[in-house]
């Protein structure tokens, strides 16, 4: 299947359901549609954009059982002085592909299971699409609440199966969220730890930790040093974010936002058969991000 191709069989399914990376999604719950570009500016010489469109088709439903939607990613990659000693040229464009479905079961005593499956493909699309551009993402967790005279809390635990700190592997969920007031709410775990405030009805700000990463597939030749060519090598990237966030309703149904950050602990490299091939040595690295999101509810949230 051509990259052409693949463009086509997305967007048409997007049209199909006419409207609106990575088992977490860019929508909030409410969302029917959200476009978000992130830029990475200077990771020692390698600068990322990335650009991400993502559908809720759960929130035209009235209370579903079922949660399902995709998302589209591409990352463009600068790899800047680093072509000198290599061609890169390969991993240039990353696409990823994800549809995820997500069901939840009310148990005992306020507790719920959450259960999401997220397959997707992330791949240069080099060369035809084979079962190492696959990647089958999943998670489970338990979710106690309370609530205290209106102010809820929740306690999460569980695991997932996926990319979510890069190369894909086994990872804990567990986090607490609890509601201090109508206006603040803080929650401490994996994978996200933040604290969020709600200024009036229309703006909020957040400050956020959590992991980022890329994986992909790239089925084409690429030539190492000492001319060996390697196929279905890895791009593997993962980083820690720290982040100050603004969200501005425009009105009942548009929102937008905006997210400077800050990567540390971040890797990039190539590898392959699990071995490190080219280390880029990435270093820290600010992060820009700007969204905006559409969604059906005749007021706001």
């Amino acid at each position: 299947m051509s990259r052409k191709t693949l463009y086509y069989l997305s967007f048409s399914l997007i049209s199909l359901a006419s409207y609106g990376q990575e088992i977490f999604t860019t929508t909030d719950v409410e969302d029917l549609a959200a476009f978000k570009y992130e830029i990475y500016p200077s990771l020692n010489d390698v600068q990322i954009e990335e650009k991400t469109i993502a559908f809720n088709f759960s929130s035209l439903l009235d209370k579903p059982k079922i949660n399902f939607g995709l998302s589209y990613t591409n990352n463009s990659i600068d790899f800047k002085d680093h072509d000198m000693y290599n061609d890169f040229g390969s991993f240039e464009e990353v696409h990823s592909i994800q549809v995820y479905a997500q069901y939840k079961k009310d148990l005992i005593k306020n507790w719920r299971l959450d259960l999401t499956i997220a397959p997707y493909i992330s791949s240069t699309l080099n060369e035809k699409i084979s079962t190492d551009d696959f990647v089958f993402s999943y998670k489970a967790n338990f979710v106690k609440s309370w609530d205290n005279s209106g102010l809820p809390s929740y306690l999460k635990i569980g695991a997932g199966y996926g990319t979510l700190f890069g190369k894909p592997n086994f990872y804990p969920l567990i986090s607490y969220e609890k509601y201090v007031n109508e206006k603040f709410k803080y929650e401490i775990g994996i994978p996200v730890t933040g604290a969020y405030y709600k200024l009036n009805e229309k703006s909020s700000f957040d400050f956020t930790a959590q992991p980022e990463s890329i994986y992909a597939n790239n089925a084409s030749g690429f030539i190492v040093n000492n001319n060996d060519v390697l196929h279905n090598s890895k791009l593997e990237f993962k980083a820690v974010k720290l982040a100050l966030g603004y969200k501005f309703h425009l009105d009942e149904n548009w929102t937008t936002n905006f997210n400077v950050g800050y990567l540390t602990n971040s890797e990039l490299s190539i590898d392959n058969n699990d071995n490190k091939i080219y280390d880029f040595d990435a270093n820290e690295s600010l992060s820009l991000n700007v969204g905006i999101s559409f969604n059906l509810n005749k007021k706001v949230k």
